[in-house]
């Protein structure tokens, strides 16, 4: 996985801040960053907050298992967690 990166539209396009070579047909997800204005109030906060929440909450079920080390097939050799 690669890191974000920052880029801006200008005349209708995307243009990267940075110039960056990713490989022919490599899809990215772009997500707009809010303006200062729309961020001027608590209740555009919470709102972003409770998105957040309902998005992480559709990503597992009320009865999801805990899994041990030894149940996994593949484990993730970069992981750095305990």
């Amino acid at each position: 996985m690669t890191s974000p990166v920052i880029a801006i539209v200008k005349n209708g396009k995307i243009e990267l801040l940075n110039p960056l070579s990713f490989p022919e047909g490599t899809q990215l997800l772009v997500t707009p960053i809010p303006s200062d204005n729309e961020l001027e109030t608590i209740e555009t906060m919470d709102e972003l907050s409770n998105l957040s929440l309902q998005g992480l909450n559709l990503a597992y079920d009320e009865n999801e298992p805990e899994y041990t080390l030894e149940q996994i097939k593949e484990f993730n050799p970069d992981y750095e967690g305990g």
